[in-house]
């Protein structure tokens, strides 16, 4: 029996090592990372939220919103794809509904976060943080979706509390959210390597954290986090922050005249073309156009 994504992401999961997690925002971000060689990716609700009605992440982005944007990311690539599923959209019975919507076009995993809604991104400030037992309710509920579509999809639950509520409460949530069913615990935003370490030795699940520039946790070496016991490590912004960049400064050199910055910032032609698969219509149609 061929093997589902969701299962291919759990062997990837259990192999030894940091597994990192490059997120994307769209299709073409998503066919980018497949193609520079990562073994898995993620979506990123921040990228989503920017790039579909261009406002920041604070919850203003629907469900149906993340939901389309999420199926053509799926749809657009082989590797197995890890979702952000914002707070799950309410309670568990939302959460439920969710993730089995998710299950069913394909993502391989699903991460809900432990936030108030509407939510925020996880390195903003005035954050806020539901009950331990409602999130182990929304944990249960992901858990039995995912099972009804798929037996090996994995569920991850984020953690904001170590910003709220304190390094204790955090550790204490881990172990509520472990015994719930959550495959893996997603960190939001620690900011040592000690606190890292505490994070490690005290949760039954592997870790998970991310690293965004300018953000709140220190732009930590994945090396260093891989010997301190981080097992799944989210690059969220790692496609939109240089695509942004680079957009501005070939509009301001475009502004000026400078129209070889312009080239030498950007893919040629051709380079383009091979990105979004542009010979694979090519030859279809040349195959298609004889007709017997």
């Amino acid at each position: 029996m061929m093997r589902t994504k969701a299962q291919i992401f759990r062997d990837e999961f259990e192999k030894p090592g940091l597994l990192m997690r490059p997120c994307a925002y769209d299709s073409l971000s998503a066919k980018v990372i497949e193609q520079a060689g990562f073994r898995v990716m993620g979506t990123s609700g921040y990228g989503i939220s920017a790039v579909a009605i261009g406002e920041p992440d604070i919850g203003l982005l629907s469900f149906g919103g993340m939901f389309d944007q999420c199926r053509r990311i799926i749809n657009a690539v082989e590797i197995p794809v890890d979702v952000d599923a914002d707070t799950g959209y309410g309670n568990e019975e939302n959460t439920y509904w969710t993730v089995r919507k998710f299950a069913e076009i394909g993502a391989s995993a699903v991460r809900i976060e432990d936030q108030t809604w509407p939510k925020r991104c996880g390195h903003m400030s005035d954050k806020q943080v539901i009950g331990r037992e409602e999130m182990a309710l929304k944990i249960k509920a992901a858990k039995k979706a995912a099972a009804e579509i798929d037996p090996g999809m994995m569920i991850g639950a984020r953690t904001d509390s170590l910003a709220v509520e304190g390094l204790r409460s955090t550790l204490e949530r881990i172990n509520i959210y472990a015994e719930n069913g959550a495959d893996y615990i997603y960190v939001e935003c620690p900011r040592t390597h000690e606190e890292i370490e505490i994070l490690v030795r005290h949760s039954p699940r592997p870790i998970s954290m991310n690293i965004i520039p300018g953000g709140k946790s220190p732009f930590f070496d994945p090396k260093i986090l891989e010997d301190l016991g981080i097992k799944y490590l989210s690059l969220p912004m790692i496609c939109l922050y240089p695509a942004v960049k680079a957009m501005r400064e070939a509009l301001i050199a475009l502004k000026n005249g400078d129209l070889q910055t312009v080239k030498n910032l950007g893919v040629t032609w051709s380079e383009f073309n091979d990105i979004v698969g542009l010979k694979f219509w090519q030859k279809l149609r040349a195959d298609l156009s004889s007709v017997t």
